[in-house]
């Protein structure tokens, strides 16, 4: 077996003995030597490599921190705005720098991140909720300008969380906890203390309620803003850092006495509105601290992987050195012994039979001058051992790829039968959700209805219904849930399901939008919301009463093609929060005329190119659609849509409902004057 295994070396080197064979003897040295190199380069590169991927993840975690910085700024100007009375109405500059933020943030948005990410989709929030909060004037509601600007500062917290994650801030080893803290629960922290603060001042028994309540959110917030700080300080010996987190802890832990004040005591709250104020100036400063004891951390990480990497190239090059000097050297001595040999062998085959090879070597060469009559001899014989050993492993080999390559398809099959079932199941699932919406719609002689939902996945979050009230008025709603996929689709049929039956109550439109919103407010879990514009339409007069919460407004078309955008109050969506209310609005459809209501999945239809289908292209649509029938004309839009998307992947659910007021017909008028 020894003899057997010794016999395969020759057999193995097979392929470096032909290449050494045609080769010169310097030029061996020199490949042995190149490959030396090459693999102590190859060796050094993952080293390499991961310091310079560990400094181009701390130089992206700095820019994060930068970002997060930024966006803290942005942060306290809106609780700012929110903390003024609407009497003391802020100034034009403070608004405009304000303004000048958000569009800096918006156009950050769109370019920044590796990779796809919700950064642009967060700002285009952000900046709606700005838009509908410079809306507001000084005589609304208190505590609708409260829940305006909450969203406002919603939207912000949001898009810091998801600047984040692009800044791959949670995956860091040594302070992902740090990270979490400053993206997540200080911005969080100080959110709750400004809400906490300005509920108190808008003076309400509810929003006092809601105050209290809020210390809940901060006792949550307490042990990961230690464990945060705990890593943030490890190793560190910051006194002051240290000092204004025990403050900071001080600080809620006396909110939190008042707050049981309160409990018993309902006149103590006023101790709360101070303490709030001060904590929310200690979290706000040991957000900025934090900020910079981690961008500081992040600075000595960068320097250590600098270092390193001078350190790594310092000895790849005295490795380099090194090997060169030791090849020259033995290339020099092997290239003596080579000679005597060489000289040896011509006297040999010359006749001097007595000629004996002598190196003054202590290597192989040696055993090169005694052996050399018995190599050829077993030359032969290895080789047959070595092909046969080779033989046999190949078969080997050959039997255990095709057992695998079996085992490799039972298992791809087992994994596509997998996937058919969960298409199956997704497939159920949009086929019933399909169902519950309505597939029949009203077609007489005065008007024509028709709608069309078409999700951008297996399953949508857009939904709309039309139903015949008790009075002979139609009612018709189209609605939004925030999101797509499953979860929207089960808060699609919960919203759907409150709506049709409050509005089958026969109420009013604004108040059939406002108990909705109580409803969806209470069992809320995923902090979903849905826009939504509810109508009831009279066939007999023309006469159309609705209301909107959030939605876009509805179009009318007019006979001729000119186009109206019906009033629609800026109200807040459904399930934001609760205690909202809505107005009704009034319109007059005319002979000829049709509405139009429609979900922001039309108006965002992306090409391939990435340019929106667009309100000014709807409205051309719109404009030149001819006839009187509401399925022709749906069907036209949406056949307009998807030529415009094309290929191109549907980016939101698409949803639509026509309402058509027919011009009566000459016979209609003769027999209604002649009953007359």
């Amino acid at each position: 077996m020894l003899i057997h295994a010794g016999a395969a070396l020759p057999r193995l080197l097979a392929p470096a003995s032909w290449l050494s064979g045609r080769l010169s003897f310097s030029r061996k040295f020199l490949l042995v030597g190149a490959v030396m190199l090459l693999a102590l380069a190859l060796l050094s590169w993952p080293l390499l490599r991961k310091s310079t991927l560990e400094a181009q993840q701390a130089e992206l975690e700095r820019r994060g921190l930068a970002t997060l910085a930024q966006q803290g700024q942005l942060l306290a100007g809106l609780i700012n705005l929110r903390g003024q009375p609407a009497a003391n109405a802020p100034g034009l500059a403070e608004l405009n720098q304000l303004a000048t933020e958000m569009q800096r943030l918006q156009h950050w948005a769109k370019q920044a991140g590796p990779g796809p990410n919700a950064l642009p989709e967060l700002a285009t929030r952000l900046q709606q909720h700005w838009l509908q909060q410079l809306a507001l004037s000084p005589r609304d509601e208190a505590q609708r300008r409260f829940a305006a600007h909450t969203g406002s500062i919603n939207a912000l917290l949001a898009l810091m969380r998801e600047s984040a994650r692009v800044h791959r801030l949670s995956v860091d080893p040594t302070l992902d906890a740090a990270f979490d803290m400053l993206a997540h629960r200080l911005p969080l922290l100080q959110e709750t203390l400004a809400k906490q603060r300005d509920a108190l001042n808008l003076a309400s028994d509810d929003m006092a309620s809601y105050a209290v309540a809020a210390q809940v959110v901060l006792s949550e917030a307490m042990p990961p803003l230690r464990a945060g700080m705990s890593q943030l300080l490890a190793g560190e010996q910051d006194a002051r850092l240290q000092a204004q987190l025990h403050t900071l802890l001080g600080g809620v832990e006396a909110q939190q006495d008042a707050v049981d004040k309160v409990l018993d005591r309902p006149a103590a709250i006023e101790e709360l509105r101070p303490l709030a104020q001060t904590n929310l100036t200690q979290v706000r400063a040991l957000a900025a601290a934090s900020i910079a004891q981690a961008d500081a951390r992040l600075e000595a990480r960068l320097a250590a992987l600098q270092r390193s990497q001078w350190q790594v190239g310092a000895l790849l090059v005295g490795a380099m050195a090194a090997i060169a000097y030791l090849f020259a050297g033995i290339y020099v001595s092997t290239l003596r012994s080579l000679r005597q040999l060489s000289q040896g062998t011509q006297d040999f085959c010359a006749g001097r039979l007595d000629t004996r090879i002598r190196v003054d070597t202590q290597d192989e060469l040696v055993l090169v001058a005694g052996n050399f009559n018995s190599v050829a001899a077993e030359v032969g014989r290895l080789l047959d051992v070595i092909r046969e050993q080779n033989e046999s492993r190949q078969r080997e080999l050959e039997r255990l790829v095709q057992l695998r390559t079996l085992e490799l398809a039972d298992k791809n099959e087992q994994l596509h039968l997998a996937a058919l079932r969960v298409q199956e199941e997704l497939a159920s699932a949009r086929d019933m959700q399909q169902a519950i919406l309505p597939q029949h719609f009203p077609d007489t002689a005065e008007f024509s209805m028709r709608a069309c939902m078409h999700p951008a996945r297996e399953l949508g979050g857009d939904f709309y219904d039309c139903f015949a009230l008790a009075d002979g008025r139609w009612g018709f709603l189209v609605a939004d849930v925030a999101g797509k996929g499953v979860g929207a689709a089960f808060f699609m049929a919960v919203s759907r399901t409150v709506l049709q039956d409050l509005a089958q109550s026969g109420l009013a439109p604004a108040e059939v939008l406002a108990r909705t919103n109580e409803a969806l407010s209470a069992r809320n879990p995923m902090e979903l919301f849905v826009t939504a514009c509810y109508g009831i339409y009279s066939p007999a007069s023309g006469e159309l009463v609705y209301a909107c919460a959030g939605h876009p407004a509805p179009l009318l078309r007019q006979p001729g093609g000119r186009l109206q955008a019906l009033a629609c109050a800026c109200e807040m969506a459904l399930g934001v929060l609760p205690g909202m209310s809505y107005s009704d609005q009034q319109a007059q459809l005319q002979p000829g005329d049709t509405l139009l209501l429609y979900t922001d999945g039309i108006t965002e239809a992306f090409n391939s190119q990435g340019h929106a289908y667009g309100e000014a292209r709807l409205q051309a649509w719109l404009a030149g659609s001819q006839g009187e029938a509401a399925a022709d004309k749906l069907g036209s839009l949406v056949a307009d849509v998807a030529a415009f998307v094309g290929e191109a992947e549907a980016s939101d659910d698409l949803t639509a409902l026509l309402l058509c007021r027919k011009s009566p017909h000459p016979g209609f008028l003769m027999a209604k004057e002649s009953s007359t």
